[in-house]
């Protein structure tokens, strides 16, 4: 079937099935094409075999390996094989949760029920993939391509359900950028470089290259522009050339000492000043021209003002002011138009119409710089700007826009695409029926408002919702009308409503919107009085309120989409609405239906009611880990979630009304139709009692319906690790070490190390900052530097169970003074430091206390009390082990070889009555066993770890046996229960580098010298000084010890063995024949070599 591992073809070597991961299974690959040749050429026993095969392969591989076949690009099976590979791929990623990741839950999660929950549901998924997968197969097979599709199709549903993570989008809208025009500035026209030269040698020659650069630029850009612009810089060319022989002319003359070079220059260059002045006036004059129309006499006599630098007449520019502004204001509005539908509205939008303005002139104060105010002068002056009001708009677009109309800009026409039209209509009284066949986005601002959608889905974004809080009540006359139309309609009101210190109280808190009664209020601050019409509207589906504001919002019977981003009592009413909650407080009925739920994981308090009978939703807005409590306080349904880890932030409540209701005294469940999620996707469901004794709050359990995205399994932290760069990296520290150490290069940008410690976080005791002071003057100043630093943190028990280095490194770019006459480098943060406890209290690890009086007395190592740097993060935390990988060996005697890596999970190998050589690495955490069945046969397995590989090496003094754990360096092994006589006591050998291999009694907890390899020692004497010291402390498995690679000289190979009690040597087969030391060799014999 085209296999390959790793996109190399199969061989012994990379097949060899020995190894303890899962290298083989996820590096594995087959070829489609081929796999799609041997199912159809197979008899149906070997086919089902082959899908078989596939099927359980997936099912085993990483769900983040590559895919097990990749899709084919063409061919007459490329349809169908492809619906194999989504199927498999789908088997590949399904989350089969370990009983472990359950244990890890917060403590109102009910892991019995759930973890019946979750099994039952990754089953019966697997079962619909399954069913799929085999029908997709047979139709294969049959060349039955519509059974394909079909069966195809439902796995595509379940493949769906496999990433459903739970959100309310808002559809068909999109953010309208809104934003203030900029006009460029009056008065702003080109003119004549006016040019002060001196009159000598050296000015000359400094501002001849300047000439003759402006001379070539002006005349290369004058070529490819036009009109004025090309005008004005033939101009300047000009100028610049007569500029530049004026320069060499006066340079030569100086040098041949003319002694009217000075008068000639004074005169050529007032002639080119002049010039340039008359050319400046008139082109102010022609400007003018450009936008108001001047009588003879105006023209004349703007010129010699210009001329002059006199004031024009006010007359002339407050027309030109307004004129101007007005074209201008045109232009920017097509330009920015084009370039919305030329980038960020090209997809979506058709064409934008723009509301009509008028210009008129407001008189505004300019004030001076100076006044003599004795004198009586102003302070100011009053001059006239000319400013923009937005008029009313009457358009009838129902059977599309006008071609022919400066208000409509186009965009580029897509005939695929169902494009919309943009009003961008701003203030002003307007009546807008809009375009039917399209969807219609209206942007509009104060003014009263007739605005008509069309047959699909329309926007009416009201963008002064805001302002219209503080202006006046509304008078009849006034009142707008917003029809949505057919389609889904959304009514926006966009800003945001606050009352900054001093202002003025607002009119109004907020809007009233009766969608049942076709009406948007203004609700009074004052609660007695009812609300202020300010619109009618009618068939609007969609809400979406002010934010900062109290709104009020009143459903239908059908389904609506609402978002509550205020202070906001929100009654949807019946259908199964849609409701999203971004305020603060909130109140919200469902009503009839089945409800869906939002919640902003910033809202602070949020009531849900529901009449409980059908089911409602509820996303929950917050991580699984965030949620702190579930809890039944009187009637209601409590969840509380923390909204950051500062202790400071107040946590968010969310209610959910009625649950329960009293009957006969007694609180009975009323409404157990609730579904949670969480932002990492799990399903949740309370576990409520069917009935309640008394009156007090009690704390509920929850059931994990769906399990989300597992946390990251830590890495074993069993002594000293480094930590990657650039990366957040998570790691584990046992109860059973006894001292671990993590270590930070310094990296390139701030990353976190989150380090969940078996420890309860009462079991601290200490925490030290260890770092180095030295002293050295700089100016008048001793500057004290720390250039080592670390923390230690220590155990109820005083074992120091953990140190940090490098997570705070001094600034030498910033100082502080710290006492009279001492500076000191400032500390800042290389790399974070999260600790989460085993009973969920978590730390960030912050900045030292430092006694900088003391340090500047006393330089060099320091220690320092330090727990104040442990910052407790608000909350309790999931506190997360490594995950459990089980290995079955073979019932053979097998090699296991694992990787040199920093492992984030332990494995459990388990063995099949044989031997085993295992080949760990370091800090690495392992439980070895025996089959139950292959124990009740053959008994238990044989061990022997080797260490030489290790890059820490191993000792004697490194090996430790306490209870079922056998410690050998860095690495932790877990034994069987020694006391529970049901189980095998496992035999274990540690071989290592030094030649010695140790026996391991775990019922006993001793550990002894069970063989010698004598090719590491020098001598024969030397071999036994290292037994007998064994013997001297005890440490020999038996008076006999096997010696390996030594031989007898001149006799075939044959076992010899030490005893340490009668000191002397023998022949392992004949152990009454003594073996005189003069004989023994060490090495290979030489009949074996």
């Amino acid at each position: 079937m085209g296999a390959t591992i790793d996109g190399q073809t199969i061989t012994p070597a990379n097949l060899y099935l020995a190894q303890a991961d899962q290298a083989i299974i996820d590096g594995l690959q087959l070829d489609p094409a081929k796999v799609t040749a041997r199912m159809l050429s197979a008899t149906e026993q070997d086919g089902h075999l082959v899908s078989t095969l596939m099927f359980e392969i997936a099912t085993l591989r990483s769900n983040n390996a590559v895919p097990l076949m990749k899709k084919m690009s063409a061919g007459e099976h490329a349809q169908a094989m492809n619906k194999v590979c989504n199927v498999l791929n789908a088997v590949q990623r399904v989350e089969i949760q370990d009983a472990s990741q359950l244990d890890q839950m917060p403590g109102w999660v009910d892991k019995t029920k759930s973890r019946a929950m979750t099994t039952m549901g990754a089953g019966m998924q697997m079962y619909g993939l399954y069913s799929a997968y085999r029908g997709t197969i047979e139709a294969l097979k049959s060349r039955d391509w519509n059974e394909a599709a079909i069966n195809g199709g439902g796995a595509a549903a379940e493949i769906a359900s496999l990433g459903l993570e739970y959100a309310l989008t808002k559809t068909g809208e999109s953010m309208i950028r809104n934003g203030a025009l900029t006009f460029e500035q009056f008065g702003k026209t080109t003119a004549g470089s006016r040019l002060v030269r001196g009159s000598g040698l050296i000015a000359s020659a400094l501002t001849l290259p300047f000439d003759v650069y402006t001379a070539v630029k002006s005349f290369s850009d004058a070529a490819s522009a036009e009109g004025k612009k090309a005008q004005d810089l033939y101009v300047t060319g000009g100028l610049s050339v007569f500029s530049a022989g004026l320069s060499l002319a006066l340079g030569a003359a100086t040098l041949m000492g003319f002694q009217f070079a000075g008068p000639v220059g004074l005169t050529a260059a007032a002639i080119m000043i002049v010039g340039a002045q008359i050319y400046a006036a008139a082109r102010i004059v022609d400007d003018i021209d450009d936008y108001i129309e001047l009588t003879v006499h105006e023209r004349l006599r703007s010129g010699w003002f210009a001329f002059t630098g006199q004031e024009l007449d006010q007359e002339v520019m407050d027309r030109f002011k307004l004129q101007k502004t007005y074209e201008d204001h045109l232009k920017a509005l097509k330009s920015r138009s084009v370039a919305w539908l030329e980038n960020e509205l090209k997809d979506t939008m058709e064409a934008i119409v723009n509301g009509r303005v008028s210009t008129s002139l407001q008189p505004t104060k300019v004030y001076k710089y100076t006044w003599d105010e004795a004198a009586g002068e102003s302070p100011y002056t009053t001059v006239n700007v000319a400013a923009l009001k937005d008029s009313d708009d009457t358009i009838d677009a129902r059977n599309g826009l006008p071609e022919n109309n400066g208000q409509v800009t186009f965009g580029r026409n897509d005939p695929g695409k169902n494009k919309g039209i943009l009003w961008h209509l701003g203030g002003g009284d307007d009546t807008i029926q809009g375009v039917t066949a399209k969807s219609n986005a209206f942007v509009y601002g104060s003014g009263k408002k007739h605005l008509e959608g069309g047959d699909l889905d329309d926007t009416f974004a009201f963008q002064s919702a805001s302002e219209a809080l503080s202006v006046r009540a509304p008078v009849a006359s006034e009142i707008g009308h917003l029809q949505g139309g057919a389609g889904t309609d959304l009514l926006w009101l966009q800003g945001k409503h606050s009352k900054g210190d001093g202002m003025k109280e607002p009119l109004f808190v907020g809007y009233d919107i009766d969608l049942e009664n076709g009406a948007l209020g203004l609700r009074s601050a004052d609660p007695a009085m009812a609300s202020v019409l300010h619109a009618y509207i009618d068939s609007f589906e969609k809400i979406e309120t002010l934010k900062g504001a109290s709104n009020r919002v009143r459903g239908t019977a059908e389904a609506e989409v609402i978002g509550a981003n205020g202070r906001d009592q929100v009654n949807a009413g019946g259908g199964d609405d849609q409701i999203t909650i971004n305020g603060s407080h909130a109140t919200v009925d469902g009503g009839a239906g089945s409800d869906t739920y939002l919640v902003h994981r910033e809202s602070l308090a949020v009531s849900l009611i529901e009449d409980g009978q059908a089911h409602s939703t509820v996303s929950l807005g917050v991580a699984l880990e965030s949620i702190q409590s579930w809890r039944i306080r009187d009637h209601a349904l409590v969840i509380e979630s923390v909204r950051g880890e500062e202790p400071y932030l107040p946590r968010r409540e969310l209610s959910l009304e009625a649950v329960y209701q009293t009957i006969d005294g007694q609180r009975v469940l009323r409404n157990d139709k609730w579904t949670f999620i969480t932002t990492d996707g799990y399903y949740l469901q309370p576990d409520c009692p069917a009935a309640l004794t008394g009156l007090d709050e009690q704390p509920i359990n929850v059931i994990i319906l769906s399990p989300g995205i597992a946390r990251q399994s830590p890495r074993v932290l069993n002594d000293y690790q480094t930590v990657p760069a650039n990366i957040d990296s998570f790691y584990y520290v046992s109860s059973d070490t006894a001292h671990a150490t993590l270590n930070v290069p310094k990296h390139d940008k701030i990353n976190n190390s989150t380090v969940y410690i078996d420890h309860d976080s009462q079991d601290i005791t200490e925490v030290r900052a260890h770092y180095d002071v030295t002293s050295t003057t700089l100016g008048g100043f001793e500057l004290l530097s720390y250039p080592n630093f670390y923390y230690t943190l220590l155990m109820r028990d005083g074992v120091t169970l953990l140190s940090l280095h490098g997570g705070m490194v001094e600034d030498p770019y910033s100082r502080t003074s710290v006492t009279a006459g001492h500076l000191a480098n400032t500390w800042k943060i290389n790399h974070e430091f999260i600790l989460v406890m085993r009973d969920g209290v978590s730390y960030r690890v912050d900045l030292p206390q430092i006694p900088y009086l003391d340090d500047s007395k006393n330089p060099g190592h320091k220690v320092a009390q330090s727990r104040a740097s442990l910052r407790e993060r608000a909350g309790k935390y999931m506190f997360i082990k490594p995950r459990i990988e089980k290995l079955t060996l073979k019932n053979s005697p097998q090699r296991i070889d694992f990787q040199s890596i920093a492992h984030a999970r332990s494995y459990h190998l388990e063995g099949r009555s044989s031997h085993y050589d295992v080949y760990p690495s370091d800090n690495m955490s392992l439980r070895l066993s025996t089959a139950e069945e292959d124990v009740r046969t053959s008994g238990s397995s044989t061990w022997t770890l080797y260490t030489a590989q290790l890059k820490t090496p191993v000792l004697r003094s490194h090996l430790s046996i306490n209870g079922n754990l056998l410690k050998v360096g860095s690495i932790h092994i877990h034994l069987p229960d020694s006391n529970n006589p049901g189980l095998p006591i496992e035999t274990i050998d540690v071989a290592l580098a030094s030649g010695n291999c140790y026996r391991v009694n775990n019922l006993f907890e001793i550990i002894s010298l069970f063989t010698v390899d004598a090719m590491v020692h020098s001598s024969i004497a030397a071999l036994t000084l290292e037994i007998n010291d064994h013997k001297d402390r005890e440490e020999l498995s038996d008076d006999e010890i096997p010696v390996k690679n030594i031989y007898l000289q001149g006799r075939e190979a044959q076992d010899i063995h030490y005893n340490a009690q009668t000191a002397s040597w023998h022949i392992s087969a004949d152990r009454a024949r003594e073996v005189r030391v003069e004989d023994l060799r060490i090495g290979v014999a030489p009949a074996t070599r």
